[in-house]
């Protein structure tokens, strides 16, 4: 299951590199997100390099790995695992804090429609209570 597994996230990681590379042209930035897209992209190559290297190994030595050969992947996946949290995170910072993706014009509709603010129900608050003009 473990193999099926690698072999399920290296194929969608590159589906996923894929669709970002054709992103990158697309979408309307400044220079802060095109910076972070940038970080972004290595680091997503990164650790697609790294788990396609761990895939490749496993399949070269069809299970007959040595006790150093698992240690050594072991260190890799968790390498792995560091570098797509830290893509993720920067892709995170992308969409919330830079609204990577959103048009400019939907970004001023949107900005217009928080600054009129807008009215609950009696007894109808947000779950969050999260400050917010009425």
């Amino acid at each position: 299951a473990a193999l099926w597994t690698l072999w399920a996230g290296v194929v969608g990681g590159w589906v996923a590199v894929l669709a970002g590379l054709q992103a990158e042209d697309v979408i309307e930035h400044g220079e802060a997100i095109h910076e972070l897209m940038e970080t972004h992209e290595t680091l997503a190559l990164t650790t697609m390099g790294i788990f396609t290297a761990v895939l490749a190994w496993k399949l070269f030595r069809r299970a007959r790995l040595t006790g150093a050969e698992e240690v050594g992947l072991r260190l890799l996946g968790v390498a792995g695992f560091v570098a797509i949290i830290w893509t993720a995170v920067i892709g995170g910072k992308l969409v919330f804090e830079h609204a990577a993706g959103v048009p400019a014009a939907t970004m001023r509709a949107e900005m217009e429609n928080r600054a009129a603010g807008h009215e609950h129900a009696p007894g109808d608050e947000h779950a969050d209570s999260a400050p917010h003009r009425h």
